[in-house]
C-alpha cells in the first residue's frame, strides 16, 4: 500500500495554473524528499495534503480520504507557514499532548524532560509560545509529532530554519520512520535528500529516483543545486580516487584514508 496516491490533480490560484493532471505516489514507511525549483507548487501541494485547499482530482492517503486521515490523527504536519497550538506555554503544550496520548500521570514529568531534551526545548519550557521565534516553533511542532506518532509526517521547508538542531531532529525522524512512520520532506534544499532513500523531483513531469542512484546531472537537468557530497564524489571519481559515489562524508573520508 502506498502512503499517498495522487491522480490527475488540477489546481489553480485565480487564473494561474499550478498543477495540470499531476500524478504521483509515495511509498508507505519511506523517507521521501520532494524537490523542485521555486514556484513549481511544492508548498501548494503541502497545503492540499493538509486539507487547506480545494482541488480537482483524486488523492488517497493510506487508501482513504485526506479528511478521514485528519480525523483519525494519522497525518502530522510541520511547516513554518502553519502553526496550530492548543496552549499558551511551551511546557503546557507538551504536557497536553502527552496527556492526550494517555501517558500515565506518574511518567509525565519524565516524558516531558525526555522529549524536550530530544528536540532542544529544555531551556524554553516556560516561554510563551507567542514569544518563540520560527526555529523554536518548528522544534515544538517536531516535539508534538514525536509524541503523537502519526502514520505520516509531512514537512514543508522547515530545516532551513534550524541550525545545530538539524541532525538531532533528523535522528528523531529516522527513529520514527524505523517504527513505521512515513516521512515526506518537501524542500528547496537538495542537501536534505541525503537523509532519505526516495526522491521525487517536480518539474514538467514527475521524476522518481533512489537516493543512492541519483546522479549530478539529474539535479542540474532540473535546475537544482547538486548536494556537496555528490559533487565531491564525482570530482574524486574523475581523478580515480573513488570508484563510486558516497552519500556519507564520514564513509568517504574513511575510504580516502585507506
Amino acid at each position: 500500500m502506498n502512503a499517498v496516491d495522487i491522480e490527475n490533480l488540477n489546481f489553480s490560484y485565480n487564473d494561474t495554473l499550478v498543477f495540470n493532471d499531476l500524478s504521483l505516489s509515495i511509498d508507505e514507511k519511506s523517507i521521501t524528499t520532494i524537490l523542485g525549483k521555486g514556484s513549481i507548487g511544492k508548498s501548494t501541494l503541502f497545503k492540499i495534503l493538509c486539507g487547506d485547499l480545494k482541488y480537482d482530482g483524486n488523492i488517497l492517503v493510506l487508501n482513504k480520504s485526506i479528511k478521514y486521515n485528519l480525523e483519525k490523527g494519522y497525518l502530522g504536519f510541520i511547516s513554518t507557514d502553519s502553526y496550530s497550538f492548543k496552549k499558551r506555554i511551551v511546557k503546557d503544550e507538551i504536557l497536553y499532548c502527552l496527556e492526550n496520548k494517555g501517558i500515565a500521570f506518574s511518567k509525565i514529568d519524565a516524558e516531558l524532560k525526555r522529549i524536550s531534551k530530544k528536540v532542544c526545548l529544555q531551556n524554553i519550557l516556560d516561554f510563551k509560545i507567542s514569544d518563540l521565534n520560527v526555529k523554536e516553533k518548528n522544534l515544538l511542532m517536531v516535539a508534538i509529532q514525536i509524541i503523537n506518532k502519526p502514520k505520516i509526517i509531512i514537512i514543508d521547508n522547515v530545516f532551513d530554519y534550524l541550525d545545530n538542531e538539524k541532525k538531532t531532529i533528523w535522528k528523531e525522524l529516522i527513529r520514527l520512520n524505523r517504527k513505521g512512520t512515513t516521512i515526506v520532506n518537501i524542500t528547496n534544499n537538495p542537501e536534505e535528500c541525503l537523509f532519505g532513500k526516495d526522491i521525487i523531483i517536480l518539474n514538467d513531469s514527475v521524476l522518481y529516483f533512489k537516493t543512492k542512484d541519483i546522479l549530478e546531472e539529474d539535479f542540474l537537468n532540473n535546475d537544482l543545486d547538486v548536494p556537496f557530497i555528490i559533487s565531491l564524489s564525482n570530482k574524486l571519481k574523475f581523478y580515480n580516487l573513488l570508484d563510486k559515489n558516497y552519500l556519507d562524508i564520514d564513509k568517504l573520508v574513511d575510504v580516502l584514508w585507506q
